[in-house]
């Protein structure tokens, strides 16, 4: 493995309470390099000095200031639980291993002063070791760093390109899909470190691809949707003349010609969905796209009756319940569904978006004998910042496939203003309004209601007409 690491060091002086000059400085190394990291301060350190210690604040939160080495009788010593991971070399010196857990902060410490702060951030690169991967495969890697301070970037990038291919961050971790790996996907890959936009650390590797097929059966995640894609290779370095492609469903198990060519363009297509390249005697692709949940299955390339390649797509999909129009307080449950689980162990696990940066919720390990393929999420009401979400495949710890989701905040209406209210809320308002409605008509009533002189007259009125002769 070839790495290429860039160390930035910055010195930042300031004054501390008793006029000491503390210095700064920030240590990149990789995790399982060959060298080690020496904490040196011997240009500081003073023959008579007798009272000083170095601490140690674990980046993975285990440590805090507690005391690695102290002098004795002007010798630096080690304290005894962490000889497996500091030793001392000269003089006030002490040395780092190259171990993803020696990641933290350090300080020189003299008379309860801090001299020195030295903060070492650590890589680590998965797999360390990169083979000639096989042509078709999906090639799956992670980079994490032990911290990742304010205005701090990790991400992977291709060479002579800062654009980000990340496929996921989570937890200081990038990780990265090359999807049927191909000539043109061989190169350098870096791992970068950057501060506010400036470039401090990288580190890189190199992706080389074995351009024949094997018959030995290749697994590959997709996710279901509109938009995700299949691309299935398959190449030897002998000459054919008939080429095919088989599929046999997981729900089925039973074998299906998907197409059939000749170097000379003699073409079977028995499902249109699926569509392929011009096959030359050696090299034959097989595509589909829109992925469905139900494309789950093996797929088989043979040229003339040789099985030249073997790959078992597995697929993913997810939804919400329900899916759209519901009230702003009613419960949302998230589904994230794997086609297949088989010997190797399967974790999914739910993260909602923040941005870039994924925040794990809930996961959990599937194996064969597990009741069900299914993650489930129950959100109990649906707010802003719920809204974006990613589920993650995962097996031997590394990244397989993701699959998106996107909620949307239902439509504020009257009702669900009315629906949205709290139900002290809703009985005051009744209660307010039946008093009014009482009290105009009490109102009402007694307006219309006629008084005692008005009905008095009303009686004497025609008496007196008849008297009269009215």
């Amino acid at each position: 493995m070839d790495h290429i690491v860039v160390i930035q060091w910055w010195i930042l002086l300031c004054i501390s309470g008793n006029s000491a000059e503390v210095m700064k400085r920030s240590i990149f190394l990789i995790s399982g390099q060959t060298e080690s990291v020496h904490l040196s301060v011997s240009d500081l350190a003073q023959p008579h000095w007798s009272e000083f210690s170095w601490e140690w604040t674990s980046h993975d939160g285990r440590y805090s200031e507690i005391q690695i080495a102290r002098a004795i009788s002007s010798r630096l010593v080690v304290s005894p639980p962490f000889t497996e991971y500091f030793s001392c070399s000269k003089d006030f010196d002490v040395t780092v291993k190259p171990k993803f857990e020696c990641a933290g902060v350090f300080l020189l410490v003299r008379a309860n002063v801090p001299l020195v702060k030295i903060e070492i951030f650590t890589t680590k690169i998965t797999p360390s070791f990169w083979p000639s991967f096989r042509l078709g495969s999906d090639v799956s890697v992670s980079c994490e760093v032990s911290s990742l301070p304010d205005g701090a970037t990790l991400q992977w990038e291709r060479d002579g390109d800062s654009t980000s291919i990340t496929t996921l961050f989570y937890n200081n971790t990038v990780h990265m899909i090359i999807r049927s790996v191909h000539p043109d996907s061989q190169g350098a890959y870096y791992c970068t470190f950057r501060q506010n936009g400036t470039l401090l650390y990288n580190v890189s590797n190199a992706v080389r691809i074995e351009e024949v097929s094997s018959d030995a059966t290749l697994t590959m995640y997709r996710e279901s949707s509109n938009s995700s894609l299949v691309t299935l290779l398959c190449m030897t370095s002998d000459e054919y003349i008939h080429a095919s492609w088989s599929w046999t469903p997981l729900s089925t198990a039973k074998e299906v010609h998907l197409v059939r060519t000749t170097m000379y363009g003699s073409n079977d297509t028995f499902n249109e969905r699926f569509s392929y390249g011009d096959f030359n005697g050696y090299y034959f692709p097989l595509y589909f796209s829109p992925v469905k949940f139900e494309d789950s299955g093996r797929f088989n390339c043979y040229f003339e009756n040789l099985l030249v390649a073997s790959i078992n797509v597995v697929t993913l999909k997810v939804s919400a319940v329900p899916p759209s129009g519901f009230p702003r307080n009613h419960p949302v449950v998230l589904r994230c569904e794997v086609s297949e689980v088989s010997t190797d162990p399967v974790t999914l696990a739910w993260l909602r978006m923040e941005g870039s940066r994924g925040l794990l919720v809930k996961q959990d390990i599937l194996t064969e004998s597990h009741p069900n393929r299914m993650l489930s999420v129950t959100l109990p009401s649906l707010h802003r910042d719920q809204l974006h979400w990613q589920c993650a495949v995962f097996t031997e710890g590394m990244l397989r496939a993701t699959a998106s989701l996107t909620l949307t905040l239902p439509t504020q209406t009257k009702m669900s203003s009315m629906t949205g209210m709290g139900t002290e809320t809703v009985v005051r308002g009744v209660i307010t309004m039946a008093a009014t409605l009482g009290i105009l008509g009490l109102l009402g009533f007694y307006c219309r209601r006629p008084n005692g002189t008005q009905t008095q007259r009303q009686k004497e009125e025609p008496a007196q007409l008849q008297e009269t002769g009215v």
